[in-house]
């Protein structure tokens, strides 16, 4: 039996990790929603789940099908919808934060903006907060990073404009950041991390819309950061040049093309990760790991099932999950919650899937996170 974690949204998914590709029970099939859309076919009631008409026949009988595995995904640049408790939330969060802000308490005023950007990750006036309160602190790159988010919302705003002149007298700004250009969330403080955000960035663009399935390799030690190999099949053949470019630009640094180019519908790249550790130097340990999970599982609505388990040495936790999720930011969003808690993590495989007997599509694969226990 798997041990069940997630049950939110996707926890009905969990179900279809325990089963081979294209495998599906009769049981799971919503036989009602086919015949409607077999009376859109044939125009006439058709009983799908015996294969006969209603007349008794078989000429009537319609086989729908969907294809195994999805051959592309829509990729949209819009922005995500704020709901009213979305909203409550940030109003609340930004309040407390200028209130400490004021008061001097620049960490307590942090960790309100971190609560602010779950919700809203450019949200113009926190970054602009956030980029004082790093420049108070001397912490020049972070005010960098985070000022240049708040002008992309805001290009027009005078103490932003500002507030960057008075920055470029103390350092001028950087050709590169440790962060990923367009993923807006906390600066990577492990490889394992900016792995992660290099790849949402990637799939946010339109030329991964045809991406069918990836995987990674192990992260290889290369002088002050880390390497790793990402495997890509798509369903027709990519625009290779667009997509090394964009990682270069993601990581800042060079990107190897490593396949043979036998197969037009596949490409394999080499990527640095540079600057960063290849483990979180701070982490933190999981009381209990169980409970853990469940909870921020269910906060991204993540559908996970323990796979394997290992016991390491100095109470290191190493396990392999199956998991499912909605978009790659979700599941992005859950490895950055177990980030603080784990030494390394990396994203094994996803496969773009369809949910059982549905057109929605997913993406199911395997991750594995050391956790400090």
């Amino acid at each position: 039996m798997l041990n069940r974690c997630g049950r939110g949204k996707l926890g009905a998914l969990l179900l279809i990790m325990a089963m081979p590709t294209g495998f599906l029970l009769a049981a799971d099939i919503d036989w009602d929603e086919l015949e409607k859309k077999a009376q859109q076919y044939t125009g006439k009631s058709t009983s799908i789940s015996s294969g006969r008409s209603s007349s008794g026949s078989s000429a009537g009988s319609v086989n729908i099908t969907l294809p195994e595995q999805p051959t592309a995904r829509v990729v949209t640049r819009t922005e995500r919808m704020l709901s009213e408790k979305d909203i409550r939330h940030i109003t609340v969060h930004m309040k407390l934060a200028n209130r400490n802000f004021k008061k001097k308490n620049y960490d307590k005023a942090i960790d309100e903006l971190e609560l602010v950007f779950e919700r809203q990750p450019d949200h113009g006036g926190g970054r602009f907060m956030r980029a004082v309160i790093a420049a108070r602190l001397r912490d020049y790159m972070t005010a960098w990073q985070n000022i240049l988010v708040a002008k992309e919302k805001d290009p027009e705003n005078n103490k932003i404009t500002s507030f960057i002149d008075k920055l470029k007298t103390v350092m001028p700004e950087p050709e590169k950041f440790v962060g990923v250009p367009g993923v807006y969330r906390p600066t990577p403080i492990s490889v394992c991390e900016k792995a992660g955000d290099v790849i949402e960035r990637f799939l946010k663009e339109p030329i991964s819309q045809n991406l069918i399935s990836f995987s990674t390799e192990e992260f290889v030690s290369k002088g002050s950061g880390a390497t790793t190999e990402m495997l890509m099949k798509f369903s027709v053949a990519p625009d290779v040049g667009q997509i090394l470019d964009l990682f270069k630009r993601s990581t800042g640094e060079a990107v190897e093309r490593t396949d043979d180019k036998s197969d037009p519908k596949q490409l394999k790249i080499r990527f640095e990760l540079a600057d960063l550790p290849l483990k979180n130097p701070k982490v933190k340990t999981v009381s209990s790991y169980r409970d853990f999970v469940k909870f921020i599982s269910e906060e991204t609505d993540v559908a996970l099932s323990d796979s394997v388990e290992r016991d390491k040495e100095n109470k290191i936790l190493e396990i392999t999950n199956e998991v499912a999720a909605r978009s790659f930011d979700s599941l992005n969003d859950f490895l950055r919650k177990a980030s603080p808690y784990a030494h390394t993590y990396r994203v094994l495989e996803l496969k773009l899937s369809y949910i059982k007997g549905q057109q929605e599509i997913i993406w199911k694969g395997k991750v594995r996170i050391e956790y400090q226990l």
